[in-house]
């Protein structure tokens, strides 16, 4: 599953009868994306006792076969306090992501990147910092997303994972697209798809699409974007498909395609039915309001998001709205909010786009703040200087990213000036 063809090992494991084989199996089946393997699997998970895993495994077969399984996967995520396991955690953000939460998803896979590296699981830890990455990235940390997966790439070969390559070039494609980094995404998208392919693991290859068309979309390549979108529902991958309606709703309105966008909206409603977080409601709100054309569900979303990025593209979009439907007044404060916001995380196209609509709706873009201050950091010194900032001491920061203390010491001494500091106190307050 690390590093061959993805579908042989779906059909390995499903030979199995154990809870653990069968959850291995749904695992490999899920980076291939065999729907009918997972429903399959979903059922025969049925057969065994209840319990966090089971749950899980069977919770997500049956949201895949009939829209059911909502109350499994809720009744395992109230277990979460009982998990020890990065593995355990992995499987809790599965839960929640097959619930439409994507949110929670992300501060989950959070916690098993904690977990696994406190415990020094070193031969999963490639695998891990997958998930670990594209959650920072959902939650709008592209620089922390950025390093991440600079860290499990270079895990990854030299354990040999190229399975695991994969998804770290895919992340960092992604991560390209939003800063407009052209060359890079689609260096690090042909590379990806390169090992994908032929090995059939449908997540990563879908998540390296998915860079492809978002870099389009931030470009204002808007048709390109669309039929991009289009083809990556078609290729049926259930957490890619759902994860990027909303990029394809926004795709499809801006290619003047309301009919495509109305069925995108559709099948992101019937994915987040049984979603209950601000955040997973937010992004609904918004693709209603561009598909309705009702500005006020723009301003329900703002109230409810957490999540930065997110959070900056629906004031863009409400500004862009408000500005068209000749009200320059009330677009203005979305307009320079969303600016200031993609201009902090250095998404450099939405930061035009945004700053273009300003101007048109007769305001300069002004001062805008500096981007974010991780930016100045390499990859590997925001690794370390995310764990100090957390109150790791040097010695344990040595321990979970395999490096000497010495070394710590001596990145620190680079960090502390690149950010215009003298101590990890003020590094814990700026970080």
């Amino acid at each position: 599953m690390n590093s061959g063809d993805a579908a042989e090992a779906v059909r390995i494991l499903a030979g199995g009868d154990s809870m653990e084989m069968l959850a291995d199996a749904a695992e490999a089946a899920n980076y291939v994306g065999d729907i009918p393997a997972l429903v399959e699997i979903g059922r025969r998970a049925l057969a065994h006792p209840p319990g966090f895993l089971r749950d899980v495994v069977a919770g997500i077969g049956a949201r895949l076969d009939d829209g059911g399984g909502a109350e499994l996967l809720r009744g395992a995520l109230a277990r979460t306090g009982e998990l020890r396991e990065a593995a355990e955690f992995l499987w809790a953000s599965a839960a929640a992501s097959y619930l439409g939460e994507a949110d929670v998803s992300a501060e989950l896979v959070g916690r098993a990147g904690r977990v696994a590296r406190v415990s020094g699981m070193v031969g999963q830890l490639p695998v891990v910092l997958e998930f670990v990455s594209t959650g920072e990235r959902l939650r709008g940390r592209l620089a922390e997303s950025e390093a991440v997966a600079e860290e499990g790439l270079a895990l990854a070969r030299e354990a040999g994972y190229t399975n695991s390559e994969a998804a770290h070039l895919a992340n960092l494609a992604v991560v390209a697209a939003l800063r407009g980094q052209e060359e890079s995404c689609r260096e690090h998208a042909r590379r990806a798809l390169a090992i994908a392919v032929p090995h059939r693991v449908g997540l990563r290859a879908g998540v390296a699409s998915y860079a492809l068309a978002m870099l389009d979309l931030g470009l204002g390549r808007y048709d390109a974007a669309h039929a991009r979108f289009t083809a990556l529902a078609a290729a049926g991958h259930p957490t890619v498909v759902w994860r990027t309606a909303p990029d394809r709703v926004e795709a499809a309105v801006a290619a003047g395609e309301p009919e495509a966008a109305r069925e995108a909206l559709d099948g992101l409603e019937r994915w987040a039915a049984n979603a209950g977080t601000p955040e997973s409601r937010a992004s609904l709100l918004r693709c209603r309001a561009l598909v309705d054309g009702d500005a006020a569900l723009f301003e329900e979303a703002a109230r409810l998001h957490g999540e930065p990025f997110e959070a900056a593209r629906t004031a863009l979009l409400h500004g862009e709205r408000l500005r068209r439907t000749h009200r320059p007044g009330q677009a203005r404060g979305r307009l320079r909010s969303a600016l200031e916001t993609f201009t902090r995380l250095r998404a450099e196209p939405w930061a035009r786009r945004a700053s273009g609509e300003l101007r048109a709706a007769g305001e300069a873009a002004g001062d805008v703040p500096e981007a974010d201050p991780a930016a100045a950091l390499t990859p590997q010194e925001l690794r370390i200087a995310r764990l100090v900032a957390e109150g790791a001491s040097s010695k344990d920061v040595a321990a979970r990213l395999f490096l000497s203390p010495r070394t710590v010491e001596y990145h620190l001494y680079k960090i502390y000036p690149k950010l215009g500091i003298t101590s990890r106190t003020e590094l814990a307050r700026l970080l």
